[in-house]
């Protein structure tokens, strides 16, 4: 069974002048907080597992301890996703999503032990309709991010691990009440906390 430092995790970030439109805060500018929520997720997952971020924003391409495959210009999730799996090895592989800036990087590193024993495993996000991470131990990893992912998911044979309800993996922030709670230290430099 691997360890979590044996998964790569595949992060897709879009540029933050075309991702998180629906995260808009009073008197905060929208695209340094978009870029804040990618980075806290980042340097999370890079606490406990090998990081490959997929993105056409310049602005990440620097990241120290995780490698960048950029991209010309967003083509969309899914396109990103197999991009990042190409640079990943055929075991223990995930993706995560890059709007997660309140991992607790032990909680992504129990997300990926329980994973270690499916083949296929995926996390939901707190409302239940949405994922925020799948796995594959082996062979092909069949992501369907986007608008009610949770239930293609499971369609497509992925197993629930069984992180708590509580555990902040499953925190992803697509709206502005998403950002109460725990959240990393850019999200919270740029909301002025």
């Amino acid at each position: 069974m691997p360890e979590p430092r044996d998964w790569t995790v595949v992060i897709p970030v879009k540029p933050p002048e075309v991702g998180k439109t629906r995260l808009t805060v009073e008197g905060v500018d929208r695209v340094a907080l978009a870029r804040a929520v990618a980075l806290d997720t980042i340097e999370a997952a890079a606490a406990v597992a090998r990081v490959v971020v997929v993105t056409a924003d310049p602005g990440l391409v620097d990241v120290a301890g995780v490698e960048v495959v950029p991209e010309a210009a967003p083509r969309g999730i899914a396109a990103a996703v197999q991009d990042g799996l190409r640079h990943a090895a055929t075991e223990g592989r995930a993706v995560l999503l890059g709007d997660v800036p309140g991992l607790d990087p032990a909680d992504l590193a129990e997300a990926l032990r329980l994973a270690g024993a499916v083949r296929l495993g995926a996390v939901p996000d707190a409302e239940g309709l949405g994922t925020t991470l799948v796995t594959s131990l082996e062979g092909d990893l069949p992501a369907a991010f986007g608008p009610g992912s949770w239930a293609r998911h499971l369609a497509a044979g992925f197993v629930p691990l069984a992180v708590p309800e509580s555990s902040t993996l499953r925190r992803d922030v697509d709206r502005p009440e998403h950002l109460d709670g725990p959240l990393g230290p850019r999200t919270t430099a740029v909301l002025g906390r």
